[in-house]
């Protein structure tokens, strides 16, 4: 199984596994680590890395908040830094890319799963005013 590291900036990463445990209940296999005010880069690299250690298997996904953003350059310099494992450096993630990531991982492999989470974050935004118009009322089903 993939394991997957989500890093952001402040309590992003936490926040947003918080609430996935919410939907799914605590996903196998995933670690949130998260950059606090007063960490150096490095503090935060050496974090990922002792993270992405217990993670057992060879593929790794490391969700960040930001591309550009220190966890995303620390997570771009782990990949550099560990050719012999499979690690992808996705930027950009919101609810619907990890659910995808926690729901699919077993189904893809790491390059399928990159490609799985980018759609389900570009499908997951949307507009209130596409699923309606002035005449009709708005019916969701209940929600997760």
């Amino acid at each position: 199984m993939t394991g997957i590291l989500v890093t952001g900036h402040g309590h992003f990463s936490t926040g947003i596994l918080s609430a996935i445990e919410l939907v799914a209940g605590h996903p196998d296999q995933t670690i949130g680590v998260d950059f606090e005010d007063g960490q150096s880069p490095q503090d935060l690299k050496s974090s990922l890395e002792q993270a992405m250690e217990s993670l057992q298997g060879d593929e790794v996904l490391i969700l960040t908040d930001l591309i550009g953003g220190t966890p995303f350059k620390m997570g771009a310099e782990i990949k550099a830094e560990n050719p012999s494992r499979k690690i992808k450096v996705i930027a950009g993630v919101n609810m619907a890319v990890l659910v995808e990531a926690v729901f699919s991982r077993s189904l893809y492999n790491l390059e399928e799963l990159a490609a799985a989470i980018i759609r389900s974050g570009k499908d997951g935004l949307a507009d209130l005013d596409q699923f309606t118009n002035d005449s009709e009322e708005i019916k969701f089903e209940d929600g997760l």
